[in-house]
């Protein structure tokens, strides 16, 4: 009795058929995803759909949006995506006022940037105005009006060097010290004084070793006298 036959070539090509199958699936697959990103790039770069509209500036108080604008030099209908936002908040950053800026898409047509301005550390009194001096010893803005809660220092605003050690003195300057400050003024970045409302002076010195100087001027106060020295704070003297 002869064994059945077994169709070696059927399953060959029923195995093969199968395979073939498979690779037109992926294939498929793969061009179906290749098309949504094709089509997903050419909505975000080369459709009319997601333009730059507008830039938004928000917190340039000081500086003024159309400063911030300028600076920024972002041109209305280039793709959103194309935006270089990292050239951006290097230009702004360059405006005087600036101390931060964030930039940021908001789909589907607007750049949005966010300033964070300086604070003054010290005005310097200039009549007829207040010049704003950053904690760096930066002068970046000028008001009619003195700002509120800044120390008032005197003297020439041509040295950074010594509008800087200012800004450290009035920053380290313990409160009842602040209360009884009348101004702060210095020649050189090692001469600071602070002058008192009722005409006493205390030489601050140089802008070093600050906290220590604050835990020794407050106590040194009450002694009586004109002048009250912690420019070397572990050997104040009073005169």
């Amino acid at each position: 009795m002869s064994e059945p036959l077994i169709d070696v070539t059927g399953a060959r090509r029923r195995r093969a058929r199968t395979r073939l199958l498979r690779r037109l699936k992926v294939a498929g697959v793969i061009a179906a995803v290749l098309t949504v990103i094709g089509a997903g790039v050419w909505v975000v770069y080369g459709s009319s759909w997601l333009r730059t509209e507008e830039v938004r500036v928000s917190g340039a108080d000081l500086t003024g949006a159309d400063a911030v604008l300028e600076a920024a030099g972002v041109p209305l209908g280039e793709p959103l995506a194309s935006v270089d936002t990292n050239g951006v908040v290097a230009r702004v950053s360059e405006l005087v006022a600036v101390a931060q800026v964030r930039v940021s898409r908001e789909w589907p047509a607007t750049l949005a940037i966010v300033v964070t301005e300086e604070r003054p550390a010290i005005a310097i009194a200039l009549e007829p105005v207040y010049v704003w001096v950053s904690a760096e010893g930066r002068v970046f803005h000028t008001s009619e009006e003195r700002p509120d809660g800044v120390l008032i220092a005197r003297g020439e605003i041509g040295d950074e060097a010594t509008l800087a050690a200012l800004a450290r003195v009035a920053a380290d300057l313990p409160q009842p010290v602040r209360e009884q400050a009348s101004y702060l003024k210095a020649g050189t970045t090692d001469s600071v004084t602070v002058m008192l409302a009722d005409g006493r002076r205390v030489l601050w010195g140089s802008a070093e070793d600050g906290a220590l100087k604050a835990s020794v001027i407050v106590p040194l106060l009450g002694v009586k006298a004109d002048e009250y020295d912690v420019s070397a704070p572990t050997h104040p003297t009073t005169r």
